[in-house]
């Protein structure tokens, strides 16, 4: 039994590691990605009894005209729609994958579910690596024997491309790859353990020791480098300008996490400097409708200072984001 065959005999229990709504997406993709499949083998029925009808107006008649492709480049191409039917294949497991990777904010890898789930092209026969000149040095018993292995490897790659056009992939499949990446914790707790990571690798210097990259003062998150200050001396009147690297951004998303309780917001309640790419001219920032943290302050040396609303506040942060190190991460 071919590895074709056998997906189309294995047995999928419904997965209930799946909310209903997560269900209900993937049933969605799913039915899109089943009546694809048969509506572009229509088109290529459609194109091919085009084409031999065109034949067969002009048959032994001279002046054909190609009327199946217009000036402006489109035609009606039958190898064309068979490579939009294998590549459906792609694009299903990354709408899959894609999904839970952004709902639940979490790392997800499309191509090693690909790589699982769609058989790998067949390899080309090599020639022997002793026959430095190759297939002339070759007896004619083993240019036969090659010659065969040449002819088997076509009928192989033949076989595989037509599979790829109606390979029945299931979503249950795609979710199960899915939960092998997540190492058996649950959407919510690989989320959570990315999210400790990515904070922690924020505020931890990324050699020997590991040391702490912020200091605590009373109510103070002082961080020792967050951002760049542009001072702008070519203008006429400059301005300081800050903008946030990578580690402020983290931070500031987990300070989000901390006051609202959902993650990758911080670009939302710091909106100058809690984005990739942003920047700002105002060295001091009051928060908006934060209930814990009162100011960011940027100093022109890359210091940043949060200011939280009670000594209290910052001590809690600290213990579950800042030095809360995820029991899976690696050193």
């Amino acid at each position: 039994m071919g590895l074709l065959d056998k997906f189309a005999t294995v047995q999928i229990e419904a997965d209930r590691r799946i909310s209903e709504e997560d269900k209900e997406y993937c049933l969605r993709q799913q039915e899109a990605f089943d009546k694809s499949g048969p509506a572009l083998q229509r088109i290529v029925d459609a194109i091919v009894a085009a084409d031999a009808e065109q034949d067969a107006i002009f048959a032994g008649h001279k002046g054909g005209r190609d009327y199946l492709t217009s000036r402006n480049g489109f035609s009606c191409d039958v190898d064309r729609v068979y490579t939009t039917m294998k590549d459906r294949n792609h694009e299903f497991i990354s709408a899959i994958v894609s999904y839970f990777a952004e709902k639940y904010k979490v790392d997800l890898n499309s191509r090693d579910v690909a790589e699982h789930l769609i058989p790998a092209k067949p390899q080309e026969p090599d020639l022997p690596h002793s026959y430095f000149g190759g297939y002339r040095e070759m007896t004619d018993e083993e240019k036969d024997a090659y010659k065969a292995k040449v002819e088997a490897h076509k009928k192989e790659y033949a076989d595989w491309d037509v599979s790829l056009r109606s390979l029945p992939l299931r979503y249950e499949q795609i979710v199960d790859e899915i939960f092998v990446q997540l190492g058996g914790f649950s959407f919510e707790e690989q989320a959570m353990n990315e999210f400790l990571e990515r904070t922690w690798n924020a505020v931890h210097q990324s050699w020997g020791e590991r040391k702490e990259k912020f200091e605590i003062k009373g109510a103070v998150l002082r961080l020792a480098y967050g951002v760049t200050c542009d001072e702008n001396r070519w203008m006429s009147h400059p301005e300081p300008e800050y903008k946030p690297n990578d580690d402020l951004i983290k931070l500031l998303d987990a300070i989000a996490w901390y006051e609202c309780g959902r993650m990758d917001e911080g670009g939302l309640w710091f909106p100058q400097l809690g984005r990739r790419w942003g920047s700002t001219k105002e060295r001091v920032h009051k928060t908006q409708n934060m209930s814990k943290v009162e100011s960011v302050t940027c100093f022109k040396n890359g210091r940043v200072d949060i200011r939280f609303r009670d000594a209290a506040y910052l001590q809690e942060f600290a213990e579950k984001c800042l030095r809360n190190r995820p029991s899976n991460m690696e050193d």
